[in-house]
C-alpha cells in the first residue's frame, strides 16, 4: 500500500485530508472526527471519559488493534503484543511484538507498516504542546522513541511525515 495517515487526537488534525491517502489509522475516539479504516487503542475503558469511551464502543473500523483483550467485543478486533520495555536505542520493526512509547499513535504507526504495507506514513494530530497529561520529560522520550522508530521506518523503505508544528516536527 503506499500513503497511510495515522492519526492522533492533537491540533494538526485539522490539516488532515482524507481524499489524499489511501486509508487512514486512527488512535481512541478518532471516530469523534474520522471515521479511520482501522483503530489502535492502548489504554484500558476507565482512562476514557463516558462519552470519549461511547465513541469508542460504536465506532466500527475495519480492524480494532489492542493489547486489552477487554476491547474484544468490538467487531475486527486484533489482539496485539507490546514488548515489555521501552525501547531507548533502537526499533526492529521484524519482531513480532510491537514497540511501545507514552502515546498510541506510535504503536499506529507500527501497525500502518506491518498489516498495510505502508510506503508512507502521514502523522497527523500528534503535537504534544499542550496535551493534559504529558509533560515536557514525558514528551521528550515521546519524541526520542518517533525519533528512533522515523530512522527504523526509513531503514525499511517507507516514508515518514510529520505534519503540524508540534514537538515531532523535525524528526
Amino acid at each position: 500500500m503506499g500513503a497511510i495517515a495515522v492519526l492522533g487526537l492533537g491540533a494538526s488534525m485539522k490539516l488532515f485530508d482524507p481524499q489524499e491517502y489511501e486509508m487512514s489509522v486512527g488512535v481512541n475516539d478518532i471516530w469523534n472526527y474520522h471515521h479511520s479504516e482501522a483503530v489502535v487503542c492502548l489504554d484500558r475503558r476507565s482512562a476514557f471519559t463516558a462519552s470519549r469511551y461511547l465513541t469508542i464502543e460504536t465506532c466500527r473500523p475495519d480492524a480494532f488493534y489492542s493489547q486489552i483483550v477487554n476491547w474484544d467485543f468490538i467487531p475486527g478486533f486484533v489482539k496485539i503484543d507490546l514488548l515489555p520495555q521501552y525501547s531507548e536505542t533502537v526499533i526492529d520493526l521484524n519482531l513480532q511484538k510491537f514497540h511501545k512509547s507514552y502515546c498510541s499513535p506510535f504503536v499506529a504507526c507500527q501497525v500502518a507498516f506491518r498489516y498495510y504495507k505502508a510506503s508512507y506514513i502521514h502523522l497527523f494530530g500528534v503535537d504534544l504542546v499542550s496535551h493534559p497529561h504529558l509533560d515536557q520529560r514525558m514528551c521528550g522520550r515521546i519524541k526520542h522513541h518517533f525519533t528512533l522508530l522515523a530512522k527504523a521506518l526509513r531503514e525499511n523503505g517507507c516514508q515518514f511525515i510529520v505534519h503540524g508544528e508540534g514537538i515531532l516536527k523535525n524528526i
